[in-house]
């Protein structure tokens, strides 16, 4: 028996051109590029915020300390290579309380070395880190330890540091960026901060640390 076939018609279904297919990938890129930068701008915010707090934290403890043993405890800044290779520079990337021995008077570290987060940095600025610019307080024949680095400053038993507070001496101020921020704005004008920094103001009379 002959069956005729009875033609069905053919559906179009929708489907994307090759235009809409590439303008589509355009736009997750683009999206992509935009939440990579804002993540890296946001850990790079978390590190200066860190690092701002344990330095606020540290100066906090040091003024204590030295109302608990009834002596000065100086601070002392460190540099160390932050990127590798033999002509990379040295930066100031740390702090170390110091203790003057009760009977030989010389200073002595007190407790570890403290770091900065990852590629933070103390920018190295009389104008934004001028407690950095400072001359130490004693010289380093003073210091009872390998590394020769004298406090530049401390804090006194009774209260306050020992860093000049007349009327015509300066606010005393240190500044946290990202090392990378710093050259990129170095090469544009040495003379500015990059965008994301922290800067500590250390009150001469107080101790106190204040963030801005």
């Amino acid at each position: 028996m002959k069956t005729d076939l009875i033609p069905t018609k053919s559906r179009c279904l929708p489907a994307f051109t090759l235009i809409e297919m590439l303008v589509v990938v355009a736009l997750i890129s683009l999206l992509m590029v935009i939440s990579s930068m804002s993540v890296g701008g946001m850990l790079a915010a978390q590190q200066l915020t860190s690092s701002s707090n344990r330095f606020t934290n540290e100066m906090a403890y040091a003024a204590q300390l030295a109302v608990r043993e009834n002596r000065m405890v100086g601070v002392r800044f460190l540099r160390r290579q932050v990127a590798p290779g033999p002509e990379a520079p040295l930066l100031h990337q740390g702090w170390q309380l110091m203790l003057p021995d009760r009977t030989t008077g010389k200073w002595r570290p007190y407790g570890e070395v403290n770091l900065l987060d990852n590629s933070t940095i103390m920018v190295e600025s009389s104008e934004w880190s001028n407690i950095l610019s400072r001359s130490s307080m004693v010289g380093e024949d003073a210091v009872e330890d390998a590394v020769k680095t004298p406090p530049v400053f401390a804090f006194k038993p009774e209260g306050g540091t020992t860093l000049p507070r007349g009327e015509t001496d300066p606010t005393w101020c240190i500044t946290f960026a990202l090392e990378k921020d710093v050259a990129k704005s170095a090469e544009a004008d040495p003379m500015t901060l990059p965008d994301n920094y922290r800067t500590l103001v250390i009150n001469a009379h107080t101790g106190a640390v204040v963030l801005y």
